[in-house]
């Protein structure tokens, strides 16, 4: 196959530049001005069209199996299809049992095969009620099978419970060991639960707003989990990575130790002024903070000081997400089919980020933290021909009942958007196409998907 005059975003340039590309067994085989066409080669036109690299979402909740009435990894992946997300990378905290030891491994593997469209790979955790199996070899037989272990500082749920601070250190230390990065989830235990039991005590019988929730788990929940997980790391802090940081400070002081961290697009496009209009649609652990906050991690991100963008895609149904109580209802958005458009409108389009920064933030940089970098991440040849096509001159609009997800409830309803994904393709095949979709489908149609559950392919660390 020819993909033949398009705009290409290569590795190392700061702005595209017109080629044709010839992807030959799902792989980006060359890359000139001109190739001509072998007999009964296909050829794609993709004049006026920017060709990205297909993004890499390194952390969603897909829920299978367990909780698959919030997300499965077929509606998952379709959504991350539609949204230019050709990696996906899930988080093992939200399947059931998690996936903290080999058994629950291949259980999972079980579940989730014949399911995916997009490729994906797996974290694994160490939760506390399980670290002594975990630093005893759970951690080791899991390393081959995951490209990270996920843990919490502070967590809702009985089935996957925090780290305690003294077991923290050994953690780290045994993925230093194991080549693998531990990641974490760092707001202070103490610090919600104080602050927490504060505004609940102030508000008595009225009833709790939006702003009490953002106060509760406000910019020192994050602070001061970040500096406690430095100090626990000492010696091992290249192995800590900060899941979806929120707080600018948190998050220069990370990398500035040595660490690595992401962010998230809801962090870059709210602010906690935009709960009395978003309300539960807007709920996430972290909160969303200050725009002083939000326009320091844009700050952060365009330095390459936060790696890179994540989803967090996390959705549940509207009988979870919107209970009329800000304490119950559920903290979580479908993030994955909005992510990487959002990026190219207001990261690129718009000129925050330059072209080889933009490609770092939504790909390259979680490609290389992941040992997926050899084959995924870039457009250059050899490497597995993981794109979308774009028209820069078209529009997005983003509706929760246009979303291939199980979840339909967003923040990001009805913003508009520069930049059209024309389509999105996997080691070379067609996985969506917008020009197949319709419009008024309801949420539950494959509309656009031009590929059979199945098609997506499992990774490992240093996938070649």
């Amino acid at each position: 196959m020819i993909i033949r005059d398009c705009l290409a975003a290569l590795p190392g340039e700061d702005e595209p530049r017109q080629v044709s590309i010839r992807v030959r067994e799902g792989r980006f085989e060359r890359i000139a001005p001109l190739i001509a066409s072998e007999p009964g080669e296909a050829v794609v036109e993709a004049r006026g069209l920017v060709l990205l690299p297909g993004a890499i979402d390194p952390h969603v909740h897909f829920d299978e199996p367990g909780f698959t009435h919030r997300e499965d990894f077929h509606h998952g992946t379709m959504e991350a299809a539609k949204g230019g997300v050709t990696t996906v990378i899930d988080m093992p905290c939200t399947s059931l049992p998690p996936v903290t030891n080999r058994l629950a491994l291949e259980g999972k593997l079980a579940a989730i095969r014949g399911r995916a469209v997009v490729d994906y790979a797996l974290f694994g955790g160490v939760e506390g009620g399980s670290v002594e199996s975990s630093l005893a070899g759970a951690m080791a037989e899991l390393a081959g099978g995951v490209v990270g272990f996920k843990s919490y500082f502070i967590s809702g749920m009985e089935t996957f419970k925090r780290v305690s601070h003294a077991d923290f250190p050994r953690i780290v230390a045994e993925g230093a060991a194991l080549g693998r990065p531990i990641l974490l989830h760092a707001e202070d235990l103490d610090y919600v639960t104080a602050a927490t039991a504060r505004v609940k005590t102030r508000r008595g019988s009225s009833k709790a707003e939006w702003s009490d929730y953002a106060e509760s788990r406000a910019e020192p929940a994050e602070l001061a989990a970040v500096a406690t997980a430095l100090a626990l790391a000492r010696g091992h802090e290249a192995s800590l990575h900060i899941v979806h940081v929120g707080t600018a400070e948190a998050a220069r002081s990370a990398t500035a130790a040595g660490a690595t961290c992401e962010t998230c697009a809801h962090y870059l496009a709210f602010t906690r002024d935009d709960f009395p209009r978003l309300g539960a649609s807007l709920k996430t652990a972290p909160v969303v903070k200050s725009t002083h906050e939000r326009e320091g991690l844009w700050a952060l991100l365009a330095e390459g000081k936060i790696g890179f963008v994540a989803s967090d895609h996390a959705p549940a149904p509207e009988a979870e997400k919107n209970t009329g109580d800000i304490w119950t209802a559920y903290g979580g958005i479908p993030g994955t089919g909005t992510m990487f458009p959002y990026l190219i409108s207001e990261a690129w389009l718009s000129g925050r980020l330059g072209l080889r920064r933009f490609l770092e933030a939504s790909s390259g940089a979680a490609a290389a933290r992941y040992g997926l970098d050899a084959r995924k991440g870039s457009v250059a040849a050899g490497k597995d021909a993981d794109f979308v096509l774009v028209d820069p001159d078209g529009t997005t609009r983003i509706e929760g009942r246009r979303l291939l997800s199980k979840g339909r409830i967003t923040p990001f309803e009805g913003m508009e958007l520069k930049g059209r994904i024309e389509s999105t393709w996997v080691r070379g095949t067609c996985v969506f196409d917008v020009h197949n979709f319709d419009k008024n489908m309801d949420s539950s149609d494959r509309s656009g998907i031009l590929v059979e559950p199945g098609f997506g392919a499992y990774l490992t660390w240093g996938y070649r």
